[in-house]
């Protein structure tokens, strides 16, 4: 009787204890959104301490209004949309059928080549790409531009969703496609009637990552994009300041605050989608 007591005891107190973790874990990762919200309600003098961010005494607009009229937002939320939105459609374009083109060769060796080679532009820092890339680009006539911009996140992308759509190909069937050939299907029928379809939740997963990384990307935008093709990580910047003036912090907070809250809704949204893709990808690999 005893040790039953102390079984449940043992197992009570385990049960708290996850919780309890799991409790500052979420506090840890919420307190930086609401301190930025908050941030954001405050006027830069009341920055001292981290209570008197917090505190509910002083709430201002005067941060969002200058962050609209003097920090452009919704020209800078338009690039960043375009950008998105183009490198997601260019990305898929061209990793989706690399990727099936990669799964279907014969040779094992050459296959794992191939596969080494597009991982291995991942494992350079890319502030050593942005150089190259910058004068590559101002060469064509493409700097400055969102062309150039969306070709830089396809540079960047490519490795990573083509690393991620191997998984999701390698995983169908072989007599399905065999299948298909025997009915008179052509190779580029294979992988647009039967091939694509089957990877769907995979396609869902990338298009939705390569939009996140994209938007939230700075490096190359800040490089490579003049003012009418800069995002909002960039055009944040304007508020920072300088040697003789002080960075406006609350007006910093507001506009962040407008940066992650389009990104947040729409991971909120497709969050379903990514998971289910993942998952999925993860068994069929």
């Amino acid at each position: 009787m005893r040790s039953t007591n102390a079984y449940k005891w043992r197992g009570a107190g385990g049960l708290t204890l996850r919780y309890a973790f799991l409790l500052v874990w979420l506090a840890v990762c919420v307190m930086p959104v609401v301190v930025l919200l908050m941030a954001s309600l405050k006027d830069t003098a009341l920055f001292q301490s981290i209570p008197q961010v917090l505190s509910l005494q002083g709430f201002t607009l005067e941060n969002y209004t200058r962050s609209f009229q003097q920090g452009n937002y919704l020209h800078f939320l338009r690039n960043s949309m375009i950008i998105s939105f183009s490198a997601l459609f260019v990305v898929l374009v061209v990793c989706t059928p690399m990727a099936y083109g990669i799964t279907k060769l014969a040779s094992p060796k050459m296959r794992n080549l191939i596969v080494f080679s597009v991982l291995a532009t991942r494992f350079l820092p890319y502030v050593v790409l942005a150089l190259p890339m910058y004068l590559f680009f101002v060469r064509i006539g493409l700097q400055g531009t969102l062309v150039g911009v969306v070709l830089a996140h396809l540079a960047m992308q490519m490795p990573f969703i083509v690393w991620l759509m191997l998984g999701f190909f390698a995983g169908i069937p072989t007599e399905v496609e065999e299948a298909a050939v025997i009915d008179g299907a052509s190779p580029f029928g294979v992988f647009w009637r039967i091939c694509l379809p089957m990877v769907l939740p995979g396609l869902n997963a990338s298009a939705i990552l390569a939009f996140i990384i994209s938007y939230n990307e700075f490096l190359f935008a800040f490089f490579l994009a003049g003012y009418e093709a800069q995002p909002l990580t960039v055009g944040i910047t304007r508020f920072v300041g300088g040697a003789d003036a002080g960075a406006q912090y609350g007006v910093l907070a507001a506009y962040g605050t407008l940066i992650i809250l389009p990104i947040i809704v729409f991971a909120l949204i497709v969050n379903r989608y990514i998971v289910s893709g993942l998952t999925q990808g993860a068994v069929k690999g």
